[in-house]
């Protein structure tokens, strides 16, 4: 084969099977929502209103044997034990949430599992995740927020080790921009009501549509997800347009 062209088929190859692991991520991708994912910007006036995918319960979980080592393997234990029982239990998963917001299922490792110095001397801690899938319709927020409670609470612990849930609960979505097409086409409808309205003598110019979809939570079981797109209603006969910088 010509030296150019094996090079070229190499190339393309590589490109594929980076493009495909990226797709892949993509997909498999569950992230939780807390708030906005960029604070500093405001909702648009249309967004897609959904039920999250998962409650999550974050749940401490820390000890106190004098040793280090001991410490480790009692939280290990019991992190074992925990999984055990997500295991019997088809409507529970465990995972942790990385910095990004990232969920990652549980493994007991010290890749997963990083273990910090908790409150007091030698006392060792890390945060864990319960998780439930949200039905479809008619979701109980407290049925599921009590039924993952009562998962932590019949958890036997080794040793020293102690499981303190937060007060608070999350929710998360898995591949948030698989919607981005469905939003896009709320925003079009939209633009097509308001140009209707508007009549032939002005029209929309949008701007930020092209941008990644965001998403905020919109209430204990609820999110909306949208595109930070804006938009400018002109004079039709304008045919020259530059959106003015915002002053902070």
């Amino acid at each position: 084969m010509n030296p150019i062209k094996a090079v070229l088929v190499g190339l393309c190859f590589l490109y594929s099977a980076v493009y495909a692991q990226d797709s892949y991520a993509q997909e498999i991708e569950e992230v939780v929502v807390t708030g906005l994912r960029a604070s500093e910007r405001s909702m648009p006036g249309t967004y897609l209103r959904k039920a999250g995918d998962f409650l999550l319960l974050q749940v401490d979980v820390s000890n106190d044997t004098r040793e280090e080592k001991v410490r480790k393997e009692e939280i290990y234990a019991t992190l074992r034990t925990a999984l055990a029982a997500a295991n019997r239990d088809a409507a529970i998963e465990l995972s942790v949430v990385d910095e990004n917001g990232l969920v990652i299922p549980l493994k007991v490792d010290s890749a997963t599992v990083v273990l910090r110095p908790g409150n007091r001397p030698d006392t060792s801690a890390t945060r864990i995740s319960v998780k439930t899938k949200i039905p479809a319709n008619e979701a109980n927020g407290q049925a599921l927020i009590s039924k993952l409670k009562d998962f932590v609470e019949g958890i036997k612990v080794t040793g020293r080790t102690t499981l303190d849930p937060d007060g608070d609960v999350d929710i998360s979505i898995v591949s948030p921009h698989q919607y981005r097409d469905e939003i896009i086409g709320l925003y079009a409808a939209d633009a097509k009501k308001i140009t209707a309205a508007l009549g032939d003598d002005y029209k929309v110019i949008t701007t930020g549509i092209d941008r990644p979809v965001e998403w905020v939570r919109m209430g204990l079981l609820e999110l909306a997800l949208f595109v930070p797109y804006k938009f400018d209603v002109v004079p039709s006969t304008v045919s020259t347009f530059v959106n003015a910088p915002v002053m902070e």
